[in-house]
């Protein structure tokens, strides 16, 4: 059975969950009513602290479940389901202030999004009508990387005069007259009229995400960057020291095992050189009748290889020959290495392919002069 959830994005304004939650379960006049199974709010330090107060410690939220008993099980507390945003420190950040700050929160909603519309058994609705307008965008561009055919997006909309009372959370429904700052009755609450504005986005996830096998850990920023980048030409740096690949100076790659990263380093290297692409051995080093022809050129590749896997290589690593076997399997692990790190798209940039016909050598798919290769770190 799917689980609805309802996840939203807000500032100081605690209204806004309420008003939501009514037009889409509550509203009687709505024909589409959707009931979430749970709620997730982020925020900042600062407008949690207004959630806490107005929602639960003043009983609004349980008040709101009892008008409504529709409501009755909705998982919505304050010790998991109300999530902070937070600095590079792990520090809960009380308003968002700085271009950083706003970077740290597209990080979590993305992350957030990503991590509800990954579940199979889940609908996910996501609010866009609180928090600053850099939080809505970025919640509605996440939904729409990761949004399937059954999640939503809205922005709930309140009758003016409504909008400033300072307590009216939603519709009654019995008589219950709301105030303005000054104390002054602006109506009764039962009366007013809240609409739920579905927004159409567009849903790129089959379109983007197979296409660049993106890693779960990736930020937002990184998530824009390798798509946009990977239409791009591309520029590698290697640090032959560290085993350090870098591509268009931001990508790091700092895990490829000395096997793939030799591999690598061995093909940029003869790419940077001009020294041509390297024809793949047809045999493997222990068949039988192998000629001597075939023995003495894996010999040759073996003694190139080593030069660059040397230094790197595992101390209980047994004898290597870069035979059939060994060049077909070291390319295709680097091949799934780079895709793990840059997406399939980026990493498609960086192909050791054949050139056309049978016995072409293969070479590095990238330009002679986007490549930099140091011996230090």
């Amino acid at each position: 059975m799917s689980r609805n959830i309802l996840f939203l994005v807000t500032g100081m304004t605690p209204q806004i969950i309420t008003e939501t939650i009514w037009a889409l379960a509550c509203d009687a006049d709505s024909a589409d009513t959707w009931v979430p199974d749970e709620i997730h709010v982020l925020s900042t330090q600062d407008g949690l602290n207004q959630i806490r107060k107005r929602l639960f410690e003043d009983g609004v939220f349980a008040q709101f479940k009892r008008d409504y008993p529709v409501l009755a099980q909705i998982e919505f507390n304050e010790m998991t389901n109300l999530h902070v945003i937070k600095d590079d420190n792990g520090k809960a950040l009380f308003d968002l202030k700085t271009p950083e700050d706003n970077e740290k929160s597209a990080d979590i909603i993305c992350e957030k999004i990503k991590e509800f519309t990954s579940l199979d058994d889940t609908s996910v609705h996501v609010s866009i009508a609180g928090g600053r307008k850099t939080m809505g965008f970025y919640a509605g561009y996440a939904l729409s990387l990761y949004g399937r055919a059954q999640d939503s997006m809205s922005h709930v909309l309140v009758e003016e005069k409504f909008e400033r009372a300072v307590n009216f959370f939603y519709p009654t429904p019995d008589d219950h007259l709301v105030s303005d700052r000054d104390e002054k009755v602006v109506g009764n609450a039962k009366e007013a009229q809240v609409w739920i504005a579905k927004i159409p986005f567009v849903r790129m996830r089959e379109a983007i995400l197979p296409k660049h096998q993106l890693k779960k850990e990736d930020s937002f920023s990184e998530v824009v960057q390798k798509i946009n980048e990977s239409y791009e030409d591309i520029t590698l740096e290697l640090n032959a020291f560290s085993r350090k690949a870098i591509v268009n100076g931001k990508f790091i790659i700092d895990d490829l095992p000395p096997r793939e990263w030799a591999f690598l380093n061995w093909f940029a290297d003869r790419r940077k050189e001009g020294n041509g692409g390297i024809i793949a051995p047809t045999r493997n080093f222990n068949e039988n009748n192998i000629d001597s022809q075939q023995l003495s050129y894996i010999s040759q590749l073996t003694e190139e290889y080593l030069q660059y896997y040397y230094d790197h290589k595992n101390k209980d690593d047994f004898e290597i020959s870069v035979d059939k076997k060994f060049f077909q399997g070291a390319k295709s692990r680097l091949q799934t290495a780079l895709k793990e790190s840059l997406g399939i798209e980026l990493a498609a940039k960086l192909d050791i392919t054949q050139g056309s016909g049978k016995g072409s050598p293969f070479k590095l798919n990238i330009a002679p002069e986007a490549i930099i290769i140091n011996d230090m770190s």
